[in-house]
């Protein structure tokens, strides 16, 4: 805030005569415009300019200062757990750890959800590919058991007994199958 404060009296203030320089510095103390080190350092600036001008320190208002500097530190009076603050970076590291677990229980419960989806579903993969390739082929040999009876039970109505001479030199082919 000082700084800034310095930055506006230097661009609003053309402070070339002595007697100006002593305005704005004895203005700035009534009214007490700068509170830290940077203000009290442009003050003291102030101050040399009037010196050297020729002002005497008698005629010049000296600098209040009313902050009371000592030795002893207000860290003393307190116990190891009060000087000890956690630092903001370590509140979000909680934050990342309990977001980071919450995440993972997520993604452990979609995995789950995973091999549950593949083990019952109809289609292959590498979980039901051998079961299901079992019970196709199992369907197919009876639907050619089924089939087969059937033939045979159409020969016996036709009077048909050897057939080995019928299939003998052709291909043979299945009814469902396309060319």
């Amino acid at each position: 805030m000082d700084a800034s404060k310095i930055k506006l009296l230097q661009s609003r203030v053309k402070a070339s005569k002595p007697t100006d320089i002593k305005a704005v510095y004895e203005k700035a103390i009534e009214n007490k415009i700068f509170k830290t080190p940077i203000g009290w350092g442009y003050l003291t600036g102030l101050r040399k300019k009037l010196l050297e001008s020729g002002y005497g320190e008698a005629d010049i208002i000296p600098i209040p200062v009313e902050i009371s500097f000592s030795r002893h530190s207000a860290l003393e009076n307190l116990s190891v757990k009060q000087r000890i603050k956690p630092s903001p970076a370590e509140k979000k590291v909680d934050f990342f750890k309990f977001f980071s677990i919450i995440l993972n229980v997520v993604l452990a419960i979609l995995v789950i959800i995973m091999f549950v989806v593949a083990a019952t579903a109809e289609n292959d993969n590498i979980i039901n590919y051998k079961s299901n390739v079992t019970n196709r082929f199992a369907s197919w040999e009876q639907d050619l058991k089924e089939r087969e009876k059937k033939v045979r039970e159409a020969e016996k109505r036709l009077g048909i007994s050897d057939t080995s001479s019928y299939y003998e030199g052709t291909e043979i082919k299945d009814d469902n199958q396309e060319d």
